[in-house]
């Protein structure tokens, strides 16, 4: 029983040890996937950018085109004989200028959206900034306290297994499940006439055997092990 006090005495050292870290390292997790998700956004949000960049060019041109062909036909207007060549420019300059109109109106549509990038693409900088510094501090902050307790916990590792290698597997097997289940507690003595866990009762005859170390007990309220106050667990 006293490799099993040993083993809980580690582990609860082990325990302060990551709470001492708090949740300092799933804050910086997180930020990191908020860091990696503002940055895949602002990536997108710049390449989309470039490429309304290219359609707006690219409908410029062809309005500057339109409005050359549209000029020259204004000038055969004034050479026409007859009125069935009057009606073919007509028609050719409604057709072109139709086309005008569409390529203005696509134009527009894409100043807009290209604005609204423009926004998004400063708070996302703005928000990528503040996301990288705070991160840079988190992680200094983690890296630190790591550091601090490196050795500490390498040593209690090395001292937990000695002790699990010298335990019973059945019974390792039932102090991790406990352990899991009762908050990192597996271990506690009786205290007076109850568990030192839960406080439930414990019957008299179990006590005399804890104190007499004959029989390995747990509480039957809880399932911790129980052992003799008097043990220290360090």
């Amino acid at each position: 029983m006293e490799k099993l006090i040993q083993l809980q005495g580690i582990d609860t050292k082990l325990k302060d040890l990551n709470d001492l870290l708090g949740d300092l390292p799933s804050k910086v997790e997180l930020l990191n996937q908020q860091e990696e998700s503002t940055k895949n956004s602002l990536s997108d949000n710049k390449k989309r950018l470039k490429e309304i960049e290219v359609e707006i060019h690219k409908r410029e041109l062809e309005i500057t085109q339109i409005d050359d062909k549209i000029s020259k036909i204004k000038d055969q207007l004034f050479l026409v004989t007859n009125n069935k060549q009057y009606d073919a420019l007509m028609t050719e300059m409604d057709h072109f200028k139709d086309k005008k109109s569409t390529l203005e109106s696509e134009t527009i549509s894409f100043l807009e959206e290209k604005e609204e990038l423009t926004d998004s693409i400063k708070t996302l900088e703005t928000e990528l900034s503040e996301l990288s510094d705070d991160l840079q501090q988190r992680r200094k902050k983690l890296e630190s306290a790591i550091s601090e307790s490196a050795d500490e916990k390498l040593l209690l590792e090395k001292q937990r297994k000695e002790r699990v290698d010298t335990l019973d597997v059945n019974i390792i097997s039932v102090y991790d499940k406990v352990m899991g289940a009762r908050d990192g507690l597996a271990v506690v003595p009786i205290v007076g006439s109850g568990c030192g866990g839960c406080g439930a009762h414990i019957p008299p005859q179990t006590i005399t055997e804890v104190r007499a170390k004959t029989a390995i007990h747990r509480c039957d309220m809880c399932g911790r092990f129980l052992y003799n106050e008097e043990i220290s667990v360090n």
